[in-house]
């Protein structure tokens, strides 16, 4: 099972002096079937009062601090180790066909064996369901797919559709203005083909993580350019949820690392929080993804 080494490194620096902090952490990988974090370690400074680790309700790990001293600047730098796996899928054919999906969902919801993925139905903070997502689908269905094969043609007609722009937005750019653009980044595209899937009758969550990249070759790997990944995980009867990757239109595989999964952006964010004071702010993100020999 291949292992990775992630760093992933948070600075706020403050124009005057903060007298409180208070934050919330989703920075610790998470253990799946395909996937296990070896090891973690999270090192603040200045060191916080207190620190607490719990499970949130998506079984993600949550830690929270509260920093109670003056400070200028506060680093957040976590370091996990990492083994992952592929994923195995299905052959498409083997999946239900996407009208047989949705009514199985549904049935599932209301007899109550499945009564969390109603969750992942409608629309949520950043998830707005919008015609315009809706009809990104429009047609794929005539013939009724198989649900993975349709979840595949979506994917290529999206990457088709889609630049990936990191200029085009900002972390509160609407939906509705990346529709309108058809540019933007992974968490739109991520947030996007929710949308579109949720409304299609399948239930669909945002997954946060982090992307092995490959340097040029011939050049070395650069610690602290990589960046943090989000993608999507869909849920099909009789397989469960399978993840797929909008960006780079592709179903993941082992150089996708799990974080969080949420319905949005706003349930896994990995660094968020209020502070007192300190005037306007600067925040610095460094990552650094790369292969580890375990022996």
């Amino acid at each position: 099972m291949p292992a990775y080494r992630v760093t992933h490194h948070t600075r706020y620096r403050h124009n005057a002096s903060a007298t409180a902090a208070w934050q919330s952490l989703h920075l610790q990988p998470r253990h799946e079937a395909v996937q296990h974090c070896d090891s973690f370690e999270l090192e603040i400074r200045p060191h916080p009062g207190d620190l607490t680790t719990r499970p949130d309700v998506f079984g993600n790990k949550h830690h929270l601090f509260t920093l109670r001293q003056p400070h200028t600047e506060l680093s957040i730098t976590s370091r996990s180790l990492v083994r992952r796996e592929d994923p195995a899928l299905p052959m498409p054919g083997l999946t239900p066909p996407l009208s047989a999906a949705r009514a199985q969902v549904a049935a599932a919801i209301i007899d109550g064996s499945e009564f969390a993925l109603e969750q992942f139905l409608h629309g949520s903070p950043n998830v707005p369901l919008l015609p315009a997502a809706h009809a990104l689908a429009q047609d794929l269905d005539a013939d009724d797919p198989p649900s993975l094969a349709w979840l595949g043609a979506l994917g290529a007609r999206f990457g088709r559709q889609f630049t990936f722009d990191p200029k085009a937005t900002t972390i509160s750019t609407p939906l509705a203005e990346v529709l309108q653009h058809r540019r933007g980044v992974c968490q739109d595209f991520a947030h996007l083909f929710i949308s579109c899937v949720r409304q299609h009758g399948l239930p669909a969550a945002y997954v946060s993580g982090y992307l092995l990249t490959t340097p040029p070759p011939g050049k070395p790997r650069l610690r602290g350019a990589d960046a943090s990944h989000a993608w999507v995980s869909i849920f099909i009867p009789g397989t469960g949820w399978v993840d797929y990757d909008p960006t780079n239109t592709c179903f993941v595989a082992t150089g996708h690392i799990v974080v969080a999964r949420g319905r949005d952006f706003s349930d896994v964010s990995p660094v968020k929080g209020l502070f007192t004071g300190g005037g306007a702010h600067t925040l610095a993100t460094a990552i650094t993804v790369e292969p580890a020999e375990t022996g």
